[in-house]
Protein backbone atom coordinates (compact mmCIF):
# COMPACT_ATOMS: atom_id res chain seq x y z
CA UNK A 1 0.00 0.00 0.00
CA UNK A 2 1.08 3.53 -0.83
CA UNK A 3 0.95 6.56 1.06
CA UNK A 4 1.12 10.32 -0.02
CA UNK A 5 1.47 13.12 2.25
CA UNK A 6 -1.09 15.92 1.83
CA UNK A 7 -0.08 17.85 -0.77
CA UNK A 8 -0.62 21.51 1.01
CA UNK A 9 1.97 20.93 4.05
CA UNK A 10 5.15 20.97 1.56
CA UNK A 11 6.50 23.27 -1.20
CA UNK A 12 7.10 20.62 -3.42
CA UNK A 13 6.37 17.52 -3.95
CA UNK A 14 7.51 14.83 -6.11
CA UNK A 15 5.90 11.18 -7.40
CA UNK A 16 8.22 9.47 -9.91
CA UNK A 17 7.66 6.09 -10.78
CA UNK A 18 10.67 3.58 -12.37
CA UNK A 19 9.89 0.56 -14.36
CA UNK A 20 12.85 -2.14 -12.95
CA UNK A 21 13.97 -4.45 -16.15
CA UNK A 22 16.51 -7.17 -15.95
CA UNK A 23 17.66 -8.41 -19.35
CA UNK A 24 14.89 -6.54 -20.77
CA UNK A 25 12.11 -8.35 -18.85
CA UNK A 26 10.14 -6.10 -16.34
CA UNK A 27 10.84 -8.06 -13.28
CA UNK A 28 9.65 -4.85 -10.84
CA UNK A 29 8.41 -1.00 -9.96
CA UNK A 30 9.37 1.77 -8.34
CA UNK A 31 7.60 4.65 -6.52
CA UNK A 32 9.59 7.28 -5.12
CA UNK A 33 7.43 9.86 -3.38
CA UNK A 34 9.33 13.12 -2.14
CA UNK A 35 7.65 16.36 -0.30
CA UNK A 36 9.85 18.85 0.96
CA UNK A 37 10.29 22.59 1.76
CA UNK A 38 13.18 24.29 2.44
CA UNK A 39 13.15 23.11 5.95
CA UNK A 40 12.45 19.48 6.49
CA UNK A 41 11.32 16.45 3.90
CA UNK A 42 9.48 13.08 3.57
CA UNK A 43 9.96 10.39 1.32
CA UNK A 44 8.23 7.47 0.80
CA UNK A 45 9.89 4.84 -1.85
CA UNK A 46 8.47 1.36 -2.66
CA UNK A 47 9.36 -1.54 -4.81
CA UNK A 48 6.41 -4.42 -6.20
CA UNK A 49 7.31 -7.06 -7.85
CA UNK A 50 5.61 -7.47 -11.26
CA UNK A 51 4.18 -9.74 -14.05
CA UNK A 52 5.38 -13.41 -14.11
CA UNK A 53 8.25 -12.00 -11.19
CA UNK A 54 5.02 -11.09 -8.89
CA UNK A 55 3.79 -14.73 -9.56
CA UNK A 56 6.75 -16.48 -8.81
CA UNK A 57 8.20 -14.26 -6.19
CA UNK A 58 6.37 -12.06 -4.49
CA UNK A 59 8.20 -8.94 -3.29
CA UNK A 60 7.48 -5.68 -1.55
CA UNK A 61 9.66 -3.40 -0.23
CA UNK A 62 8.68 -0.38 1.52
CA UNK A 63 10.33 2.55 2.66
CA UNK A 64 9.70 5.66 4.69
CA UNK A 65 12.22 8.74 5.84
CA UNK A 66 11.42 12.11 7.48
CA UNK A 67 14.11 14.61 8.39
CA UNK A 68 15.27 18.12 8.41
CA UNK A 69 17.04 19.91 4.79
CA UNK A 70 20.49 21.64 6.03
CA UNK A 71 22.67 23.37 3.54
CA UNK A 72 21.76 21.38 0.36
CA UNK A 73 21.43 18.40 2.87
CA UNK A 74 18.68 15.68 3.85
CA UNK A 75 18.71 14.66 7.27
CA UNK A 76 17.06 11.93 8.44
CA UNK A 77 15.24 11.46 11.86
CA UNK A 78 13.44 8.42 11.46
CA UNK A 79 13.84 5.85 8.65
CA UNK A 80 11.83 2.55 8.67
CA UNK A 81 12.20 0.34 5.95
CA UNK A 82 9.90 -3.81 5.80
CA UNK A 83 10.16 -5.87 3.26
CA UNK A 84 7.69 -8.36 2.45
CA UNK A 85 8.52 -11.57 0.15
CA UNK A 86 7.58 -14.51 -0.54
CA UNK A 87 10.03 -16.50 1.92
CA UNK A 88 10.82 -14.08 4.85
CA UNK A 89 10.09 -10.80 5.99
CA UNK A 90 12.50 -8.23 6.99
CA UNK A 91 12.76 -4.61 8.70
CA UNK A 92 15.00 -1.82 9.53
CA UNK A 93 13.91 0.91 11.91
CA UNK A 94 16.27 3.49 12.41
CA UNK A 95 15.78 7.11 14.22
CA UNK A 96 18.86 9.38 14.60
CA UNK A 97 19.56 12.23 16.28
CA UNK A 98 19.81 15.85 14.64
CA UNK A 99 23.79 15.59 14.30
CA UNK A 100 23.86 12.03 12.75
CA UNK A 101 24.69 9.98 15.28
CA UNK A 102 22.34 6.88 15.98
CA UNK A 103 19.43 7.16 18.65
CA UNK A 104 18.08 3.41 17.84
CA UNK A 105 18.73 0.84 15.36
CA UNK A 106 15.92 -2.04 15.51
CA UNK A 107 16.70 -4.84 12.25
CA UNK A 108 14.76 -8.39 12.05
CA UNK A 109 18.07 -10.34 11.84
CA UNK A 110 18.81 -12.16 14.62
CA UNK A 111 22.26 -11.28 16.15
CA UNK A 112 24.68 -13.05 18.45
CA UNK A 113 26.50 -11.19 21.44
CA UNK A 114 29.95 -10.48 18.92
CA UNK A 115 27.94 -9.16 16.15
CA UNK A 116 25.72 -6.66 18.31
CA UNK A 117 29.43 -5.66 20.34
CA UNK A 118 30.42 -4.89 16.83
CA UNK A 119 27.63 -3.07 15.70
CA UNK A 120 28.22 -0.88 18.56
CA UNK A 121 31.97 -0.16 17.66
CA UNK A 122 31.21 0.67 14.49
CA UNK A 123 28.60 3.14 15.34
CA UNK A 124 30.94 4.62 17.55
CA UNK A 125 33.69 4.82 15.41
CA UNK A 126 31.73 6.71 12.54
CA UNK A 127 29.22 8.51 14.48
CA UNK A 128 27.68 10.75 11.88
CA UNK A 129 24.79 8.69 9.04
CA UNK A 130 22.66 9.00 6.79
CA UNK A 131 19.88 6.51 4.91
CA UNK A 132 20.72 5.54 1.35
CA UNK A 133 16.93 6.53 -0.29
CA UNK A 134 18.18 9.90 1.61
CA UNK A 135 21.33 9.99 -0.22
CA UNK A 136 20.05 8.84 -3.96
CA UNK A 137 16.97 11.62 -3.23
CA UNK A 138 19.72 14.20 -2.11
CA UNK A 139 21.72 13.62 -5.56
CA UNK A 140 19.02 14.70 -7.83
CA UNK A 141 17.67 17.63 -5.58
CA UNK A 142 20.95 19.16 -4.72
CA UNK A 143 23.23 17.26 -6.95
CA UNK A 144 26.02 16.62 -4.24
CA UNK A 145 27.33 14.01 -1.97
CA UNK A 146 26.62 13.41 1.67
CA UNK A 147 28.47 14.75 4.57
CA UNK A 148 27.63 11.79 6.85
CA UNK A 149 28.31 8.03 5.66
CA UNK A 150 25.32 5.84 4.82
CA UNK A 151 23.69 3.15 7.20
CA UNK A 152 20.82 0.74 6.41
CA UNK A 153 20.72 -1.29 9.13
CA UNK A 154 23.12 -4.16 7.50
CA UNK A 155 26.02 -2.40 5.87
CA UNK A 156 27.89 1.05 6.12
CA UNK A 157 29.12 2.71 3.02
CA UNK A 158 29.93 5.83 1.17
CA UNK A 159 28.93 7.07 -2.05
CA UNK A 160 30.74 9.16 -3.99
CA UNK A 161 29.67 10.82 -7.56
CA UNK A 162 31.68 11.65 -11.01
CA UNK A 163 30.12 13.48 -13.65
CA UNK A 164 30.24 12.14 -16.95
CA UNK A 165 29.60 13.09 -20.26
CA UNK A 166 25.60 14.19 -21.42
CA UNK A 167 23.84 11.53 -23.57
CA UNK A 168 20.71 11.96 -25.90
CA UNK A 169 18.01 10.13 -25.36
CA UNK A 170 15.73 9.69 -28.74
CA UNK A 171 12.30 8.76 -29.30
CA UNK A 172 10.88 5.26 -28.33
CA UNK A 173 13.61 4.70 -25.88
CA UNK A 174 12.23 2.77 -22.71
CA UNK A 175 12.39 5.61 -20.71
CA UNK A 176 9.68 8.29 -21.15
CA UNK A 177 12.45 11.23 -21.36
CA UNK A 178 13.31 12.68 -24.89
CA UNK A 179 16.42 15.18 -25.26
CA UNK A 180 19.65 15.41 -23.44
CA UNK A 181 20.66 14.32 -19.95
CA UNK A 182 23.06 14.89 -17.29
CA UNK A 183 25.29 11.57 -16.34
CA UNK A 184 26.49 10.93 -13.05
CA UNK A 185 28.18 7.83 -11.90
CA UNK A 186 27.95 6.83 -7.96
CA UNK A 187 30.74 4.43 -6.59
CA UNK A 188 31.50 2.93 -3.49
CA UNK A 189 34.96 4.75 -1.74
CA UNK A 190 34.00 2.40 1.56
CA UNK A 191 31.83 -0.03 2.12
CA UNK A 192 31.93 -2.29 5.47
CA UNK A 193 29.52 -5.03 7.40
CA UNK A 194 28.36 -4.05 10.84
CA UNK A 195 28.11 -7.77 11.70
CA UNK A 196 30.32 -9.28 9.59
CA UNK A 197 34.16 -7.83 8.78
CA UNK A 198 34.62 -9.62 5.27
CA UNK A 199 31.36 -8.71 3.85
CA UNK A 200 31.56 -7.37 0.47
CA UNK A 201 29.50 -5.07 -1.45
CA UNK A 202 27.50 -6.67 -4.87
CA UNK A 203 26.54 -3.30 -6.39
CA UNK A 204 29.62 -2.24 -8.76
CA UNK A 205 28.43 0.99 -9.29
CA UNK A 206 25.49 3.24 -10.65
CA UNK A 207 24.91 5.31 -13.42
CA UNK A 208 22.44 7.91 -13.22
CA UNK A 209 20.58 10.08 -16.04
CA UNK A 210 18.88 13.11 -15.26
CA UNK A 211 17.12 16.26 -16.63
CA UNK A 212 15.76 19.63 -15.89
CA UNK A 213 11.98 18.62 -16.37
CA UNK A 214 8.98 20.92 -14.48
CA UNK A 215 11.71 23.17 -13.28
CA UNK A 216 12.59 20.03 -10.91
CA UNK A 217 16.11 17.83 -11.25
CA UNK A 218 14.40 14.42 -12.24
CA UNK A 219 16.62 11.26 -12.49
CA UNK A 220 15.27 9.79 -16.26
CA UNK A 221 17.46 6.34 -15.73
CA UNK A 222 19.14 4.22 -13.51
CA UNK A 223 21.78 1.79 -14.74
CA UNK A 224 22.94 -0.49 -11.99
CA UNK A 225 25.88 -2.59 -12.21
CA UNK A 226 26.00 -5.49 -9.70
CA UNK A 227 28.19 -8.68 -9.52
CA UNK A 228 24.97 -10.74 -9.37
CA UNK A 229 23.06 -9.32 -11.65
CA UNK A 230 22.71 -6.13 -13.87
CA UNK A 231 19.55 -4.03 -13.93
CA UNK A 232 18.17 -0.99 -15.40
CA UNK A 233 15.35 1.62 -13.86
CA UNK A 234 13.13 3.92 -16.44
CA UNK A 235 11.22 6.54 -15.80
CA UNK A 236 7.52 5.66 -16.59
CA UNK A 237 5.42 8.50 -15.44
CA UNK A 238 5.88 11.83 -13.37
CA UNK A 239 4.34 14.24 -11.32
CA UNK A 240 5.52 17.53 -9.67
CA UNK A 241 3.60 20.08 -7.70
Amino acid sequence: MLLLYPYHLYSKVINLQYEIDWKTVHIADIFWNISFDDKEYQIEFLIESYGLTDKIYNYESLTTVSGLIENENLKPLKYRSKTTSSNQDVFAFIDFNEDGSILNLDISKELGNEQIIMQAEFIEKYLNFTDPISQLSQYFLFNKNSDRLIIDGLNIYALSSKKLPSIEFKKNNPTLYTGFSNTLKLTFPFFQGLHKLEKKNNIKEIIMYHSYIYDTNIPVQYDIFSKKFNAKLYLKNIDVN
